[in-house]
């Protein structure tokens, strides 16, 4: 199982990046088992461990400042990318991991808010990753899509494949569907 340690010079530079930017973002969503600053580190988080996975240095895809929307979390073998990081609980997170979570179960599709659906345009794919909730440890890549395909094919929609409601609209990527990181590798 490919994963990323998150080191305490990530936590403290993720907290400092968070406090940064907060005057100059609205958040889109709110979650009960984050508060929006965890939200924010997390995020941070998955990106400095996105670029480490993918051999990157982590710090020097840091922003100078928030004053805009960005473009893209990073440029990677010429594809504009943002990364999307969530915290799945650990049994979950192992089906997920492993390969055997439903696509139309529980934790089975990764969610992309609506109002950061309207910002897909700006990358050329959206990389997914998690970390164990309540242990964040590691962060551990799930897989990438093309934003074309996710426009085209997930619009935003609050209705569960099972029946239930998301916790807010968004567009439901199924996680079968995604391609694995290590194509990213090679120019296309």
């Amino acid at each position: 199982m490919q994963r990323v340690s998150i080191t305490q010079e990530m936590r403290q530079r993720a907290a400092a990046e968070s406090d940064r930017r907060n005057a100059h973002i609205r958040h889109h969503f709110e979650v009960s088992h984050l508060t929006g600053q965890e939200r924010d580190q997390l995020g941070f988080v998955g990106e400095f461990a996105c670029s480490t996975f993918l051999g990157m240095e982590w710090k020097d895809n840091i922003r100078e400042d928030y004053l805009t929307v960005d473009d893209y979390d990073f440029i990677f073998n010429g594809h504009r990318i943002d990364v999307k990081t969530e915290t799945v609980p650990y049994t979950y997170a192992m089906s997920i991991l492993q390969g055997k979570i439903k696509d139309d179960g529980l934790y089975g599709r990764r969610l992309i808010h609506q109002g950061q659906f309207n910002l897909l345009y700006k990358y050329d794919k959206v990389i997914f990753g998690l970390c164990i909730r309540n242990q964040m440890d590691y962060w551990y890549p799930i897989g990438y899509m093309d934003t074309t395909d996710i426009i085209n094919d997930f619009p935003p929609t609050s209705q569960r494949p099972d029946g239930g409601k998301y916790p807010f609209p968004g567009s439901p990527v199924p996680t079968s569907m995604l391609k694995p990181l290590d194509e990213l590798f090679s120019k296309e």
